[in-house]
């Protein structure tokens, strides 16, 4: 059984730049592995630290939903 507001085969991703501008994007499983997505991870990582609860990426949310796009195409 899914947990209300999950969606199997995604991850829930916070991005943006700032607190006010954060939303929540669902990201594939292959996505999320991606080299691209694992390097924004990493560069979150080395910024933030590694915290609990949702994974956050520090990228504007329009440029985030480009590198999907692009991911999804190859």
């Amino acid at each position: 059984m899914e947990e209300a507001g999950c969606r199997r085969g995604y991850v829930p991703v916070l991005v943006g730049t700032g607190k006010g501008d954060l939303e929540k994007i669902w990201v594939t499983i292959k996505a999320i592995q991606h080299l691209t997505i694992v390097e924004l991870l990493e560069k979150s990582a080395n910024e933030f630290g590694y915290q609990n609860g949702l994974l956050k990426i520090p990228c504007e949310a329009h440029k985030f939903k480009t590198i999907l796009l692009n991911i999804s195409k190859k």
